[in-house]
């Protein structure tokens, strides 16, 4: 008779003695290595690690509102944990952003996007929303572009905008 056991790689909680383990309800904290031992009372028991995945869609985990001033440089930021690793976008209003003139670019790291202004005018002055998208989800949020001291109402946040999801959803399906 072949038995196997688990045991888990990081916090040793988990231990099972049977041919299968079931991880049940899982959550993304829980995604580590396992280690599989495997014996059958005669020869040396083999060992195996095992490398669990958890897959969930985006969260964006932080934004800044940033004041900026006329002519000089600025930046926004949005940060997403997500796996598979997400894809961001930027949009301002309802229409999706891109490197079109010199001073505008889209820098799109791991975990994070950075919008970035070269030589801020008065035009890039107002709310901006990242979308962060993997194929189990997505998750969007606002954020500011304003003169330092202007007094503005409300806080960098989540959005529901339904010209900003129409427009996703579309670009969405527009790439499958």
């Amino acid at each position: 008779m072949l038995r196997q056991g688990f045991t888990a790689g990081r916090d040793g909680g988990l231990l099972n003695d049977g041919e299968f383990l079931d991880i049940t309800d899982i959550r993304r904290q829980q995604a580590q290595d396992f280690e599989c031992v495997t014996n059958n009372g005669v020869a040396p028991p083999d060992t195996r690690r095992v490398k669990v995945t958890v897959n969930y869609p985006p969260m964006i985990t932080d934004v800044k509102n940033m004041p900026a001033q006329l002519g000089k440089a600025a930046v926004l930021r949005c940060e997403a944990m997500a796996v598979p690793t997400a894809s961001f976008q930027w949009y301002r209003e309802d229409r999706r952003l891109v490197e079109g003139d010199g001073n505008l670019k889209i820098k799109n790291e791991k975990t994070r996007s950075l919008l970035l202004f070269h030589n801020v005018t008065d035009k890039h002055f107002g709310n901006y929303t990242c979308f962060a998208s993997n194929p189990l989800g997505a998750s969007n949020a606002s954020m500011l572009l304003f003169r330092p001291g202007a007094v503005y109402s409300g806080g960098a946040g989540m959005t529901g905008g339904l010209g900003v999801c129409l427009g996703l959803l579309l670009s969405l399906l527009l790439k499958v």
